[in-house]
């Protein structure tokens, strides 16, 4: 199957792409940008706990049918304004931003049995269907002349989704001769949110899993929710106002509270360890790498390690909150290369001013290779009035670009040193609550908005993080104090609070460097 993946890779995405150009003349509209107008110039400081307020599209998960195959959990898509319920052990990819954004999800195993993509199509005709739509790809590769390619229709189905048309096209293609030959079981799932847009997964599976697998999945698009645009809207904003009004109860001594404990004679804080693992399709845990972090009041100039401490300014003087994040992380089984990540963030106490750096070794026996970024939001000037938060990455053997840059939105902006130590400056609940920022995101490279939902989980409480509207969430479990004690990623990857000694000596066992 991982071959019949890998052969039939490009004829998946071809394909996919031949289906949007036939059904669309045009390209989907960019998001619209979110720019809030609220200054807050002037406001006192609200209360310490942020109001409470349920999500409206995004109910506590109904009790899932014992058996069916699918995840309870559904798969938020709020740039497309729908969600549904993947099957179970999947796992998703975004690529892209906004509405021209696409989702790769696959099932977590090696080989998985399909791969599905989501996007958005825009129709040229304002009176198309989900039917019509099929009509026009089959009859389209039908007449493509290519005397090395069969095509045909497998299955057809056409039907309501929640009074929605919607459609259901399974279709075997090959190409090629000889070793050059590739084939592949299609699929169109296709549902109309509105006159001429829809919502189109396209998927991938080998003959031999059609039948089972195709009934697995047609059950998981049925069960697609379409969102209200009006409601989902409300709820953007309100998330955003609670982030907003969180965020102004950090005064120095709130973010105090969130600092590491100091020894007790006054010795530096002791790093928090912990264990990265993967689980690999042998359902073995392996150790993928660690993670160290500490979070102490610190100057400016301690979060640049290219400064020493005679050469800092009255500005890199300047006293805040400084989270140090250590990682290693394995790039093959033996430990032999591996990469080191050192990232400091800062921010000072008031707020007014950020900066950190980042910077990621890889190494392979007596090679390496070292990048770096910087990011700055400096107080605002005369000649800018409005903070600017820059962002500048140093690459080997790379052309050294421009620094990006974006205005920082006048509401609920979170630094990177506070979107790090989040949790610490949540309040109790007694309820799950939803909270929007606008924090730069270094998976994407970009300024987006970011979700974090919190939900109360024994003494502590659990937080599933969208770094931006598109990505997967992240869930991480965190103790009454808001420390982090577990994290699971979309990738699969577990980070687990552990000890520094604990580590050494498991890592050693196994024989990988802990130098």
């Amino acid at each position: 199957m991982r071959q019949f993946l890998q052969r039939n890779a490009r004829l998946f995405l071809t394909t996919f792409y031949v289906f949007l150009t036939i059904q669309a003349h045009g390209q989907a509209p960019a998001a619209p940008p979110q720019s809030p107008n609220n200054s807050g110039a002037g406001r006192q400081r609200p209360p310490q706990t942020p109001p409470q307020t349920p999500p409206k599209t995004s109910p506590k998960k109904p009790a899932a049918p014992a058996g069916d195959g699918l995840d309870p959990t559904y798969l938020e898509f709020e740039v497309l304004g729908m969600r549904f319920r993947p099957p179970v052990q999947s796992i998703m990819r975004a690529d892209g931003s906004g509405l021209t954004a696409q989702w790769t999800i696959s099932e977590r195993a090696d080989p998985p049995r399909f791969v599905l993509r989501v996007s958005r199509l825009i129709a040229s005709d304002a009176t198309s269907t989900p039917a019509q739509q099929i009509d026009s790809y089959v009859k389209s590769v039908s007449e493509r002349p290519s005397p090395n390619a069969v095509f045909a229709v497998r299955s057809r189905k056409e039907f309501e989704l929640d009074g929605r048309p919607a459609a259901l096209l399974y279709t075997s293609l090959r190409e090629g001769t000889g070793e050059d030959e590739v084939s592949a079981v299609q699929g169109y799932f296709i549902l109309q949110t509105a006159p001429n847009e829809f919502v189109v997964i396209s998927s991938l599976l080998a003959e031999q899993d059609f039948a089972s697998v195709s009934q697995l999945l047609e059950r998981s698009f049925r069960t697609m929710q379409v969102a209200n645009q009006a409601a989902l809207a409300e709820e953007r904003a309100g998330r955003i106002a609670r982030g907003d009004h969180l965020l102004h109860g950090l005064d120095e001594e709130a973010m105090r509270r969130a600092l590491d404990p100091v020894g007790p004679k006054g010795e530096a804080p002791t790093p928090r360890w912990y264990r990265i693992t993967r689980v690999d399709a042998t359902g073995d845990v392996k150790d993928v790498g660690y993670m160290t972090i500490v979070v102490i009041d610190a100057a400016q100039g301690l979060a640049n390690p290219d400064r020493r401490e005679s050469e800092w300014t009255k500005v890199e003087k300047e006293r805040g909150l400084l989270v140090r994040v250590q990682v290693r992380t394995l790039i093959d089984a033996t430990g032999t290369a591996f990469s080191d990540t050192e990232a400091r963030y800062w921010t000072r106490w008031d707020r007014g001013r950020e900066f950190w750096t980042v910077r990621s070794t890889m190494r392979k026996d007596r090679a390496s290779s070292t990048s770096t970024q910087l990011g700055i939001r400096s107080e605002p000037t005369s000649g800018s009035p409005r903070p600017i938060l820059e962002v500048a990455d140093v690459v080997p053997k790379e052309v050294a670009t421009a620094p990006r840059r974006w205005p920082i939105p006048n509401i609920g902006y979170l630094s990177q040193a506070e979107s790090l130590v989040l949790p610490r400056f949540f309040p109790k609940v007694v309820a799950p609550a939803d909270y929007g920022f606008y924090c730069f995101d270094p998976r994407s490279g970009r300024l987006a908005q970011r979700v974090d939902r919190q939900v109360p989980a024994g003494k502590g409480f659990t937080i599933a993080t969208q770094t931006t509207l598109e990505a997967p969430a992240i869930t991480q479990l965190v103790d009454e104090r808001g420390i982090l004690l577990k994290r699971s990623s979309d990738d699969g990857s577990v980070i687990e609070a552990t000890t520094g000694q604990a580590l050494l000596d498991l890592w050693r066992k196994k024989g990988l460097p802990t130098n």
